[in-house]
């Protein structure tokens, strides 16, 4: 593929910027920048998507939320409709947001910080956040982010783990970019941030890093050379030479196993040098409760937008591989924001109504209905024939149900910070 044909695609990564950014400040002042997961040059042109966050000032209250998430919704939509061209990059809405004040609050820390770019809006806040990052020691809330997502990936490539979505012409090469841009970048940048006892800011850093320290370097040359060729190579379409890709992949992965194991200075590791085990034993230890309950809230803060961009999306976008995984984000988010609030509480056991009234927060009838509602939406299945009309009566019951989980991380602060005092 020429260049001048991928610049015109990767132009089209800073146009979708502009629509949201712009379309959000006139209906809201309280925006301050959207930011996206992975540096511009990790972008890969008509295969990428953009995973924005929504940064707001420090005055944003619930009521914005609501407003600023009914927003992303109606934009997202209208983005769609008028440009079926960008319905990769557009795959879903903005997946999380959050204040400037929570991003500088270093009791919350997130490794992924450092993985940021900021695509719209103000930058000063973001290179600041990213000097705090630079100065702070490497501790063991980055070891086990990055330990976690490196065993995560461990395994040979799992096919039809990453169905091709919304892809038109491209969806050939995704295959391609799914092994080496999804799960290989991602738990590679990983590995190169706990060998380099900093948190490396993107996918290609993080391969370079690896290169350059003398770490499975065949198998970093052979991704970028797929990735630089945009995927136009002799493994496109053949699938023995695509399955023999995928297993020289997964030798990287045996390589760094050990390095990456001996790496860890803080977490209390087994000393099994099995992946499984040690993945095992990562999910049992206990996070900070406080941390998981304001990073589950972020990403509750944007939801019924995208409820509302699902249901009433255009023929030209399927939707229906991601209400799949929007069911397996309401439960996630649904359970892992009480169970949060039982280990702040002290007390296991407790029902989520149970978890409100500790907390003293009052529950009126509407808010009561919406918690239920929601509870039922994440026990049902892709297969619902209902799904479409659950998620379209959400859109309306949702606000309910989000103002009062903002009431309880607000109360869970106060609570810790009593404590603590």
């Amino acid at each position: 593929m020429d260049n001048s044909k991928l610049e015109q695609l990767r132009s089209d990564f800073d146009s979708v910027s502009r629509t949201l950014g712009d379309g959000l400040r006139r209906r809201t002042p309280r925006l301050v920048a959207l930011v996206a997961k992975w540096q511009k040059e990790d972008l890969v042109p008509g295969l990428s998507d953009l995973d924005f966050r929504v940064i707001c000032d420090d005055e944003t209250s619930g009521q914005d939320w609501v407003e600023v998430d009914r927003a992303v919704g109606e934009i997202h939509l209208e983005m769609v409709r008028a440009h079926p061209e960008w319905n990769r990059i557009n795959e879903h809405t903005a997946g999380a947001g959050l204040t400037v004040g929570e991003a500088m609050d270093g009791r919350f820390h997130n490794p992924e910080y450092a993985a940021w770019s900021v695509w719209w809006g103000e930058e000063e806040w973001y290179r600041e956040l990213d000097r705090r990052i630079r100065r702070r020691p490497f501790d063991l809330l980055d070891e086990h982010y990055h330990l976690s997502r490196f065993l995560g990936y461990y395994s040979p490539y799992i096919r039809g783990i990453d169905p091709p979505i919304n892809l038109g012409r491209f969806e050939p090469k995704y295959p391609l970019h799914s092994r080496c841009w999804h799960y290989f970048a991602p738990p590679m940048l990983s590995a190169a941030s706990l060998l380099a006892r900093r948190n490396l800011s993107g996918k290609r850093r993080g391969l370079s890093w690896l290169h350059e320290a003398g770490h499975v370097r065949a198998a970093v040359e052979a991704v970028l050379h797929q990735v630089d060729s945009h995927y136009e190579t002799r493994e496109l379409g053949d699938p023995r030479r695509l399955g023999e890709f995928e297993d020289f992949l997964f030798t990287a992965f045996a390589e760094l196993r050990g390095p990456v194991r001996e790496s860890v200075r803080h977490l209390p590791l087994p000393p099994t040098p099995d992946p499984a085990a040690l993945k095992e034993s990562l999910s049992a230890m206990v996070s900070d409760p406080l941390s998981t309950l304001i990073e589950n809230v972020r990403f509750v803060r944007i939801r019924a937008g995208r409820y509302h961009f699902y249901v009433n999306a255009p023929r030209h976008f399927e939707v229906r591989e991601l209400m799949a995984i929007e069911l397996k984000w309401a439960r996630r988010l649904n359970h892992g924001i009480f169970s949060s609030v039982r280990a702040i509480l002290e007390e296991g056991g407790l029902s989520p109504a149970e978890c409100l009234r500790r907390l003293e927060i009052e529950v009126d009838p509407v808010q009561a209905e919406a918690m239920e509602f929601m509870a039922d939406l994440s026990s049902r299945t892709p297969q619902d024939p209902d799904l479409r009309q659950l998620f379209q009566e959400a859109v309306g019951r949702f606000p309910h149900y989000y103002r009062l989980l903002e009431q309880s991380l607000t109360r869970s602060l106060e609570r810790v910070s009593r404590r603590g005092a």
